[in-house]
């Protein structure tokens, strides 16, 4: 077992060497980490007796389970946000990265977005469509599956759309942030 644990560091160690993205992604976590743990623990405290300081000062017993309810629902629209976000939308990217053969077997068109750094292999069909370039049936096969998987539509060119939308937002760097 300490052997997987020194590939894993190792990993970890290189990764924070040579990949500036992993190295914002980690200081970032642990700074999160820290920040909002004690505003969660806190608020685990206050959420006790919150609810029901303020049943009885709106003499609503309702708004006791409304304000629980609250609490739960954010919860699990967390838990669902990290799964979708932090994983299922990453992970397409890590396919984009590798899927540079999706390019090479599937279309007439070098030079794409295929084994791009941050962009979804979504947004790297989404590319395609947009600009009307051919499709093979693999590709359009693969659009399908995406479809199917995230519940939608049109999601290759809706990802297509946000990454170019997303683009343009830090283009113009409205706050100023780098």
């Amino acid at each position: 077992m300490s052997t997987i644990y020194i590939i894993l560091l190792a990993f970890a160690g290189l990764g924070l060497i040579i990949s500036r993205p992993f190295r914002v992604g980690v200081t970032t976590t642990i700074g999160a980490a820290i920040v909002f743990s004690l505003v969660i623990a806190i608020g685990l405290i206050f959420n006790i007796f919150y609810p029901i300081f303020m049943a009885f000062k709106e003499k609503d017993w309702k708004l006791f389970f409304k304000i629980w309810w609250r609490l739960i629902n954010g919860t699990y629209t967390f838990l669902g946000d990290v799964l979708y976000l932090g994983f299922a939308e990453r992970y397409d990217e890590l396919g984009n990265v590798w899927g540079e053969w999706v390019e090479d077997i599937s279309t007439h068109t070098e030079h794409t977005t295929f084994g791009d750094q941050r962009t979804t292999l979504s947004a790297s069909i989404g590319f395609l469509e947009y600009n009307k370039l051919h499709m093979s049936k693999v590709i359009r096969g693969i659009s399908w599956l995406l479809n199917k998987a995230f519940g939608q539509t049109r999601h290759a060119i809706g990802s297509w759309e946000r990454k170019l939308a997303l683009k343009r937002l830090e283009e113009e760097n409205l706050h100023g942030n780098k």
